[in-house]
């Protein structure tokens, strides 16, 4: 609503965007609320302070908003008689409308003391307790947590109230403020309970640093070194140590465990994590390994032991149905360039399917260089209205020229091409191509 206030009250040489003030008469205005709602958005000053006269005498709930928002308007006379009407609606609903406006307007120069006024009216109707609680259940995001943020400073949540609210929010903000709430006034038993089998990794992160070793319990530390997340399993990792334990020979045994998929995954994922070596045999049998979690990181972790061999699978995986597959197998060809040539890339190049050639792309882009301007010459030249955009850009490397086969290459795509003229001749002239496209 203020991007919008803000755009319709700019001046722009064609007019008002809202058209004439001679339209926005008194009569116009008293026809339905909305109108006058509009026309508080008005540029001409006279139109704004109708308007809120306008809606002043309806009382009508859609204007609650319109009128917090012309609270702080740089015109005197609307600015204090919308201020003095907001003061009036102080009904737990009107606050719930008017107050993510005068939140939002709070650091303005013009009515920043409206919501300071405006809430002191609120809890003198209502009572503190009542008016925070209110409005930490608004829909508004920012006002939400600036409530939760101000409960919590206030003691107007106990820690009673915490437990019960941080299993089920959602709001990453406000269940870090939860978080520290029960990590500093919890009991090292409830910390467990709540922190450590958060759905949240902040808050498993939280748990983890709060607990000594001596308070954390075995089963819960050797779940979280497997946790999804990297900093969990970082602190996990530490913590183990100092229970007297060695991750690396727990994540060995994880690794060749009954465990799910994903759990092993996550166990080869902490070796990599500690720097500790995986045979190369069994990166390879991860890399044809039925189960997608272990085919992933099987390509993590063959991405610096590659070798030739590996060429014509990765290639294969690389026109995988799963995208994320052939981005990991991608990046092992990008990673060992040494190992393949570019004509390699052409049946993906050629395919029917336009993800595939874009995945082609992608690859012979990231050799750098004038490959990386063949490339995108190449893709510009893609029948897909959807794929030749990517190829437009094409921009010449600095201070090296293209060798030879480069060279004729780039000058028989730039013949064909549909790039704009500079474009070509910068290229051309980069390349040190003597007939210029």
């Amino acid at each position: 609503m203020l991007r919008i206030d803000y755009f319709a009250r700019q001046f722009r040489y064609e007019g008002p965007t809202l058209g004439p003030s001679e339209q926005w008469t008194e009569e116009a205005l008293e026809q339905h609320p909305v109108v006058a709602v509009l026309a508080t958005i008005h540029s001409n000053g006279f139109v704004r302070e109708r308007a809120v006269r306008a809606l002043i005498r309806s009382g009508d709930a859609g204007g609650d908003r319109a009128l917090a928002l012309r609270a702080t308007d740089h015109v005197a006379v609307i600015r204090e008689a919308a201020a003095a009407e907001v003061f009036r609606r102080t009904e737990l609903d009107q606050a719930n409308r008017i107050m993510p406006i005068l939140h939002r307007l709070e650091k303005r120069g013009r009515g920043a003391d409206v919501l300071a006024q405006y809430l002191h009216s609120l809890v003198s109707a209502h009572g503190e307790a009542e008016v925070w609680a209110l409005l930490r259940t608004s829909r508004d995001r920012d006002l939400r947590r600036a409530a939760f943020q101000h409960s919590l400073e206030t003691g107007l949540l106990s820690l009673a109230d915490v437990l019960k609210l941080h299993p089920r929010e959602n709001d990453q903000v406000v269940r870090r403020l939860l978080s520290h709430i029960v990590a500093d006034d919890a009991s090292t038993e409830l910390v467990a309970q709540l922190l450590l089998h958060s759905r949240a990794a902040d808050s498993r992160v939280l748990g983890l640093v709060r607990l000594t070793s001596s308070e954390l319990h075995p089963d819960d530390v050797e779940r979280l070194l497997v946790d999804r997340s990297v900093l969990v399993r970082f602190w996990a990792r530490r913590r183990w140590e100092e229970i007297g334990r060695d991750p690396a020979a727990t994540y060995a045994g994880a690794t060749r465990s009954d465990a799910t998929p994903a759990v092993r995954a996550r166990a080869y994922l902490g070796l990599i994590e500690m720097n500790r070596p995986v045979d190369r045999d069994e990166i390879v049998s991860l890399v044809h390994s039925d189960e997608l979690a272990l085919r992933k990181v099987g390509l993590v972790l063959l991405k610096p032991d590659a070798s030739a061999e590996d060429v014509s699978t990765l290639f294969e995986l690389t026109a995988a149905a799963n995208s994320r597959v052939a981005r990991l197998a991608g990046e092992v060809l990008i990673r060992n360039p040494r190992l393949w040539s570019v004509p390699d890339l052409a049946a993906l190049k050629s395919a029917e399917a336009p993800d595939l050639r874009r995945r082609a792309w992608w690859i012979h882009r990231n050799l750098g260089g004038w490959e990386a301007v063949i490339a995108d010459l190449e893709l510009h030249h893609d029948p897909d209205p959807h794929l030749a955009p990517l190829g437009s850009q094409p921009v010449a490397p600095m201070y090296f020229r293209p060798t030879a086969p480069q060279k004729q290459r780039i000058g028989e795509l730039l013949k064909t091409s549909h790039l704009r003229r500079d474009q070509l001749l910068s290229i051309a002239v980069a390349a040190g191509l003597r007939e210029l496209p």
